[in-house]
């Protein structure tokens, strides 16, 4: 019961844990991109501020009538779609300068821009007013384009601004006819043939040559400058006219990634992204970029933007609300199954605790048992070495004894073979009858027990250095080094040495030594005596001979 409840436990733990997983599309590394790309608006709004700040330097610091004339229409230029206030200040600051009268269609230029401003700003009475104040006729081509474009952005601002439909379509029919005029006086190539003429021509119906026109051009310019971002939008609506909609989404987040990195705050893309994603049902990104576009039109004094804004921000807002509580609630959900999930927890850590000391307490027992164990293996093991070393030693002992028999059984062999030589020789000398003298010396020769003698005491030399091969030498280390035995060439032992190997095998006895030596009983002790005085340990010198191996 207990196991299958922690199974149950760890599978809740494994499902809440689990994550969605897989490539992500274009659109969706588009979207986290332009995400990016607005939290960095400060840095680009700063950029902008910073290079105007510098033109206004270098306007101060020069008093060539052309050059400020130049640099203020910089500032305009940067002003343009940046904040309307500033760039109608700098239009009518170089409107009043008396040097501006002097460049020929200057006047009329800035005229012209002060219109197109007002238009961006959804001012389009005034923007109207200062455009039919302009004599169409007195304008060069260069004008032309600019008094024409003006005219177009104007009425394309007043369509899509107002509500009712008639009015609608009678500006987008004044639209089109300033959009006809304008494609006369440019060249197929330039920008506002681009915006206008062939934004013109997909309305008509020729979608795809529109496409491939903006298209070819869009890579002419860089993200961040106004073209790209005009360009982008373009390509945006004609996509969306041509039903190509996941192109009508890409094209609408390059163009707003381009406003933000220009620092454009008169703009319509993050106002339709914020459509686009409150149509896909992403609420929070929808409300975001809502409140982007609404920030973005206060700043630049855009009424039209303002309002357009305004109209989606109370359905979104009431959206966004309503996910926020949504989102409220299934934490509160999860609160308390984290909750629910904390006690099952803390249950089955007590219960796997209390298993885990009375594991450890078995294991504990297991451990004692296996260390008495191998205790009783360490005992057996050496009691094991101990029975080896013995039958080693038993086996040695019998393979000295052996060695001693066959030595006894050889040497007796020898000797009875040399004494029935010996009595056969005694025998042949007897028969012979007449010579005593011979037969006596015989038996006065000691050559016969000589020889029997030396090879007696070789086959014990043998047999002692055979059982004991480094006999010699660790009978040396016993002493001092200036009396230690040096054998003569060919000796195996010599008296003394046969002495103490006579002792180191148990013959401890100075009658026996003697006897087996051949020697004297005094003669016995004198060479134990010196021996001792020779030794390192003299008190212990036998005992250590006896432990010679």
């Amino acid at each position: 019961m207990k196991i299958r409840i922690l199974l149950l436990i760890c599978i809740l733990l494994s499902a809440c844990g689990k994550a969605k997983h897989g490539g992500k599309s274009e659109l969706t590394a588009l979207y986290e991109e332009l995400d990016a790309e607005i939290d960095k608006s400060s840095e680009y709004e700063n950029i902008k501020e910073s290079r105007m700040a510098r033109l206004r330097k270098a306007y101060d610091m020069t008093n060539d009538s052309r050059q400020r004339t130049d640099i203020i229409n910089r500032i305009i230029a940067e002003f343009d779609a940046y904040n309307a206030d500033s760039a109608l200040y700098y239009v009518s600051y170089n409107l009043h300068r008396p040097d501006v009268k002097t460049i020929p269609g200057e006047y009329t230029r800035l005229m012209i821009k002060r219109a197109d401003i007002f238009a961006h700003a959804g001012l389009f009475a005034d923007a109207l007013a200062i455009m039919q104040n302009i004599p169409r006729d007195s304008l060069t081509p260069s004008l032309l384009e600019a008094y024409y474009s003006t005219y177009c952005a104007t009425y394309q601002y007043l369509s899509e601004y107002t509500d009712e439909h008639e009015t609608a379509l009678e500006y987008a029919h004044h639209r089109t006819l300033y959009s006809d005029s304008l494609n006369r006086v440019i060249s197929p190539d330039s920008f506002n043939h681009l915006v206008y003429v062939l934004s013109q021509k997909a309305r008509e119906g020729n979608t795809q040559e529109a496409i491939e026109a903006l298209s070819q051009h869009l890579s002419d310019y860089l993200s961040g400058t106004r073209e790209y971002s005009i360009l982008a939008s373009t390509l945006a609506y004609i996509y969306k006219t041509a039903g190509y909609k996941d192109e009508y989404k890409r094209h609408l987040v390059l163009s707003a990634i381009s406003d933000v990195r220009g620092a454009v705050k008169e703009n319509m893309s993050f106002r339709e992204v914020a459509t686009v994603m409150f149509e896909d049902g992403d609420v929070e990104r929808a409300n975001r970029y809502l409140k982007k576009s609404i920030a973005d039109a206060n700043f630049y004094s855009a009424m039209m933007r303002n309002a357009q804004s305004s109209k989606m921000l109370p359905v979104i807002d009431e959206a966004y609300t309503s996910m926020q509580n949504r989102l409220t609630g299934r934490l509160r959900i999860m609160v308390w199954i984290s909750s629910i999930l904390s006690v099952f927890l803390i249950l089955t850590l007590v219960f796997l605790l209390r298993q885990y000391k009375s594991l450890h307490k078995a294991n504990e027992r297991v451990s004692l048992a296996n260390e008495e164990l191998s205790a009783m293996s360490q005992l057996l093991r050496e009691t094991n070495a101990e029975l080896e070393h013995r039958n080693n030693e038993l086996h040695e002992y019998n393979r000295t004894k052996e060695q001693y028999a066959g030595l006894f059984m050889e040497y007796c062999s020898t000797a009875i073979s040399t004494l029935q030589h010996y009595q056969q020789s005694l025998r042949v000398l007897a028969a012979q009858g007449g010579n005593r003298a011979a037969l006596m010396k015989k038996l006065e020769s000691s050559e016969t027990g000589d020889g029997l003698l030396r090879n007696f005491y070789g086959r014990f030399d043998e047999a002692i250095l055979n059982i004991y091969p480094s006999f010699v030498d660790k009978f040396n280390t016993l002493l001092k080094p200036e009396e230690r035995v040096v054998l003569k060439s060919g000796e195996l032992l010599n008296t003394e040495l046969r002495l103490f190997a006579l002792i180191r095998i148990g013959i401890d006895d100075s009658n026996q030594i003697a006897q087996f030596l051949r020697c004297s009983i005094s003669t016995v002790y004198t060479y134990r005596s010196k021996m001792k005085k020779r030794a390192l340990n003299p008190s212990d010198f036998e005992s250590e001979v006896r432990n010679i191996t």
